[in-house]
């Protein structure tokens, strides 16, 4: 794939107009402090700035709720905190001109923690009751929103819903208003012969004031074309949505005689044969921890950036590079670039330059990190990690320039991961998503967010790593262990995590702590037992998850331990087809297929335990052959009995789905629509008693696992044995 010279990509309608509407809370608004290491980040700023990084910006309130104070505070990109509910119309003056903004402040919480948020879904609809000649084109489109509370299952619109209301807003960028019947008519659009798309958005309230993460509609229209074109500009790419990902440590996957790009290409077949349909590659750029790098540091990962447009020489050339990405894509696998920007290197030029005050460049480079004490050199990080210093997202010659980065890796790949994107304000990613889907309306975005946060959907990033998940698969793991005395290492939760905060002090903090590990734990209670996996998928819901965010699920990445040394190999197989059979993404990190123990080891290349390498062949052939097992299939909880508390039972249905929304895999039209999930996560086989109409062997493993159960039949019809996780074609429930 070479890359070839293209447009200059921009932002909106290229102009500084700052995007779309901002919803905030008062009290909250938008900020960018130093330290929170663990809050999200966010600010009012131009956009485009690669065209204009020294231009003049200046922000003023055009119009605010009675008794509101609220100002900007007087930078280009500025802070601004809404001291009254009520919506506030902000004025940026750019050099190409003045932009108006609406800011939505919402009453504060007492107390959010536990509440329910709103969703909403909106909708728009070709209005044709008015219109009796279907010669004619229909002459208004209706926009209307279904809500609920975060994790029902009941929906109203927003004429009967009676606890929850629709706002609607239309992007500041358009001269176009709603009318009083939440229309536009189309021979509006046509008229203007827009040069930009209009963007519908709709926010759903509590009375409390509890308010969801937007949805939006997309209108178009070419000049002197009678028709409008709608979009939902929020939806991930399609081929992203039954997709299993594969994560590799990049320095460590390869051949290790000879661990190059090209070694890399020379292992996509390893890739095709399992099931991958996308590639996440860990950093491959210049950087000071590339080979060479002590495990005490880490190991070779290149989370240090030293140049953000040169490839780490080591693994070869930026043609090399793109080598590998062609033959990725003759595998039909797509590629995922790390992109880290929330931070550089210590030894990147621009911090070596920031600070050295003899350098000639210090001046212009001091002020691109944030620092907690200057004079002292003492750079704001996260975590005590000295070596990453902060990059400063408020000022705009390093947005520009990150711009630029953005710019050039795009046409290179097919998405980006984005590392410690919680460190990042928002705002930014609001502009970065919307630049790459106007370039590119395919490329996809994935985040890093410590603990997941919701508010990284709608319009800024497709899919969101489930840490609620994976650390629910660990401690539900580590209860089952330590409640058997066997298997893994023998250690309960508390003796495991006890060691992770060991290791921590007698070593280098700077990477050789897992984060996962050390600074999160987002479980949710599993004292009950193997219930709770189900528990964090409904958490997603309840903290109000966009309806069109995908979730990465995982058992173990670059940041944490192994799973199969920590909890052994039962629980291991478990925790994966749990990932790969609740709604996600699955995704697997080199070598958990194969039987890697350390977390940064070298691929064990001709010494793979074959064994469980088959188990994760048939893993990725179910998700992908299985019409139950995909995207549009729903979770159902069905009653179950067991011998332990460490298994589970769920159920997955695709009969009721409407199959368009399902991705376009062929082999997946003769799968069962409904499937029995049992995971046992305990070292010992168990049995466990359902009310579903199971029948024929297990899909995973071939075996027969199921008879009838003993007993009262009415109360339970099968029972089946599971060592770790059966998959089992089901006829629905027997109490139906």
């Amino acid at each position: 794939m070479a890359r070839e010279d293209t447009d200059r990509i921009e932002s909106g309608d290229g102009s500084h107009h700052p995007g779309p509407p901002r919803f905030v809370t008062v009290g909250e608004g938008l900020i960018n402090p130093n330290g929170d290491e663990m809050e999200t980040r966010d600010e009012l700023a131009p956009w485009n700035l690669d065209r204009n990084p020294d231009g003049e910006f200046v922000w003023n309130v055009a119009d605010a709720p009675e008794e509101s104070t609220a100002t900007p505070t007087d930078a280009p990109i500025a802070e601004f905190v809404p001291d009254v509910p009520g919506e506030y119309t902000l004025v940026l003056e750019a050099p190409d001109g003045e932009h108006e903004l609406t800011v939505r402040a919402f009453p504060q919480q007492a107390d959010k923690s536990g509440q329910p948020r709103p969703q909403v879904r909106l909708e728009a609809t070709v209005d044709t009751d008015r219109d009796s000649d279907p010669n004619r084109n229909p002459n208004r489109i209706q926009f209307a929103a279904t809500t609920k509370l975060a994790g029902s299952d009941a929906t109203a619109d927003d004429e009967t819903q009676t606890d929850l209301t629709v706002e609607y807003y239309i992007d500041d960028r358009s001269a176009l208003e709603l009318d009083d019947r939440n229309g536009i008519r189309t021979a509006e659009l046509v008229e203007q012969e827009l040069e930009y798309p209009v963007r519908v958005y709709a926010v759903a309230v509590t009375d409390d004031g509890r308010y969801s993460i937007p949805d939006a509609v997309e209108l178009d229209s070419e000049p002197g074309a009678d028709g409008v074109q709608l979009e939902r500009p929020f939806e991930p790419p399609s081929w992203v949505e039954d997709a299993v990902v594969y994560e590799i440590f990049t320095r460590r996957f390869p051949d290790q005689d000879d661990p190059t790009f090209e070694t890399i290409a020379d292992r996509v077949d390893h890739l095709a044969d399992l099931g991958v349909d996308v590639l996440w590659l860990t950093p491959m750029l210049e950087t000071d921890r590339g080979f060479g790098t002590p495990d005490s540091q880490g190991g070779p990962h290149g989370y240090h950036t030293d140049d953000y447009l040169q490839v780490d020489p080591d693994l070869g050339t930026l043609a090399d590079f793109e080598a590998l990405v062609d033959a990725c894509h003759d595998h039909d696998i797509r590629v995922v670039f790390d992109l880290v920007i929330n931070h550089t290197g210590d030894t990147h030029p621009f911090y070596e330059a920031a600070v050295d005050d003899s350098h000639p460049e210090h001046e212009r480079y001091r002020d691109w990190y944030r620092w907690e004490d200057f004079e002292e050199r003492d750079a704001d990080t996260y975590f005590g990690w000295d070596g990453i210093p902060n990059l400063d997202h408020s000022n705009p010659a390093v947005r520009a320039y990150l711009l630029e980065v953005i710019d050039f890796w795009a046409p290179l790949v097919d998405g980006f991961r984005t590392d410690v994107a919680w460190g990042v304000p928002l705002g930014f990613w609001t502009e970065v998503s919307d630049r790459l889907r106007r370039y590119d309306a395919e490329f996809f975005l994935l985040d890093e967010t410590i603990p997941s946060d919701v508010e990284m959907g709608g319009g800024r990033f497709h899919m969101h790593h489930d840490d609620v998940l994976h650390d629910t698969l660990e401690s539900v793991a580590a209860a089952a262990v330590s409640a058997d005395g066997a298997g893994g290492t023998g250690r309960n939760e508390e003796g495991w995590r006890r060691e992770a905060e060991a290791e921590a002090e007698n070593s280098d903090t700077d990477t050789e702590n897992a984060v996962a590990d050390t600074f999160s734990d987002m479980s949710v209670d599993a004292s009950d037992g193997a219930s709770a996996i189900l528990d964090a998928v409904d958490e997603r819901a309840r903290r109000g998850t966009h309806p069109d965010s995908e979730w990465l699920l995982y058992v173990e990445n670059h940041d944490t331990d192994r799973f199969l040394t920590e909890h052994g190999r039962d629980a291991q197989q478990a925790a994966a087809a749990a990932t790969f059979t609740l709604p996600g993404s699955p995704m697997l990190y080199y070598g958990q297929e194969t039987g890697l123990t350390e977390r940064r080891e070298p691929m064990n290349w001709g010494a793979f335990d074959a064994a469980l390498l088959e188990y994760y062949h048939q893993l990725c052939d179910l998700r992908q052959s299985v019409p139950a097992l995909q995207r549009a299939a729903a979770l159902e909880r069905v009653s179950y009995e067991a011998s332990t508390k460490y298994a589970v039972a769920y159920a997955r249905d695709a009969s009721t789905a409407d199959r368009a929304v399902q991705s376009d895999q062929t082999d997946a039209e003769d799968g069962p629509e409904r499937v029995l999930i049992v995971l046992n996560f305990s070292p010992e086989p168990t049995t466990v008693r359902v009310n579903e109409r199971v029948s024929g062997p297990d899909l995973l493993s071939g075996a027969q696992v199921v008879s009838q159960s003993d007993g009262d039949e009415s109360d339970w019809e099968r029972t089946v044995t599971v060592d770790s996780a059966v998959v089992l074609e089901s006829e629905g429930s027997a109490t139906e």
